[in-house]
């Protein structure tokens, strides 16, 4: 199986992570997280490989400051260079559900771009919103629909495969997701199943952004545990999320090893994402330990699919 490293694992040394959103009065703002540029980010490939012993990344468009022309070649070098595939492109640009046909237009046009460079880079997959994750936005389902299905049409054009992810508001409802799978179509729209968007996880988080204090021993998981286990058959790539600790303890009752026993046991067998999203430790430290977890978990013995399960697609077929 694919193993691969996000550029996000590693964010506090890659420079400021930089997110365009359209607030609920349709004007565009930019929200900025002024992490310091240790390493450039296209080194990411070869200290992957060296670190962890992957041959996978995925690289985020928020954290791409500079995604002209040479700065796309000297990325396409890099992963030529380590031997590293390039395995998705996450993108979070504007609102693909807003009601407005002018700015919605404008924000297709740019996730277009973005699909470009990640075609350029031989990206397997592109993930996007299922709309803004603002909360207030405007919403028309019915266009949100028929843009994933233009979007999903031309990431096929170009190699790729299109998903969506359970990235907070809406979209962490594993209903509203496999309803919006069905609307699309699944020939045009794949699943991106992220282990720590689900509920309580993502009110928990939101929480400690906003510097309140909780108390997360008495929160219950078994909601997040039981939508991985909703959600994981329909998975296409899975992120495999920490926030520090792999088991549930006092402080971290987020069990990341009981979420990944969920995926192992569904059958599936496609590509897992590494994505540590703790503020705490070393994060090389803590991506390597959620590497070994997910090598060993899912290494000689669960390769073939139990009978009678279909096991996820490893890669999108690539355009001849």
């Amino acid at each position: 199986m694919t193993i691969a490293v996000s550029s996000f694992s590693l964010r506090s040394e890659l420079g400021p992570l930089r997110l365009d959103y359209r607030q609920p009065d349709g004007s565009t703002a930019e929200f900025v997280v002024p992490y310091p540029a240790v390493w450039p980010l296209d080194e990411l490939p070869g200290r992957a490989r060296d670190a962890f012993a992957v041959e996978a990344v995925e690289i985020c468009q928020i954290q791409w400051t500079d995604p002209d022309d040479e700065h796309v070649q000297r990325m396409a070098d890099a992963l030529a260079s380590a031997g590293v595939e390039l395995l998705t492109v996450p993108i979070d640009v504007g609102d693909l559900a807003d009601p407005d046909d002018s700015r919605r237009r404008a924000d297709v046009q740019a996730t277009l771009r973005w699909f470009e460079i990640a075609a350029t880079l031989g990206a397997g997959f592109v993930r996007v919103n299922a709309g803004s994750p603002i909360a207030g936005t405007s919403r028309d389902e019915t266009v949100l629909v028929a843009t994933l299905r233009e979007l999903g049409d031309q990431a096929a054009s170009q190699g790729m495969r299109l998903l969506v992810e359970n990235h907070g508001g809406i979209s962490s409802s594993p209903a509203y997701l496999l309803d919006l799978l069905e609307a699309v179509g699944t020939d045009r729209l794949g699943l991106l199943l992220d282990l720590g968007n689900l509920e309580p996880m993502v009110g928990l988080s939101q929480a400690a952004f906003a510097g309140q204090q909780v108390d997360a021993s008495t929160v219950d998981f078994a909601p997040l545990y039981d939508a991985v286990r909703e959600l994981a058959p329909h998975a296409e790539l899975v992120h495999a999320k920490s926030f520090g600790p792999l088991t549930a303890t006092a402080g971290s009752p987020f069990d990341v090893t009981a979420a990944l026993t969920i995926v192992r046991d569904s059958g599936y067998r496609g590509p897992i994402t590494i994505e540590y999203e703790g503020e705490d430790g070393d994060p090389w430290e803590h991506t390597r330990a959620a590497v070994e977890l997910v090598r060993g978990m899912f290494s000689a013995g669960w390769d073939a699919p139990e009978p009678g399960v279909t096991p996820a697609r490893t890669r999108p077929p690539r355009a001849s």
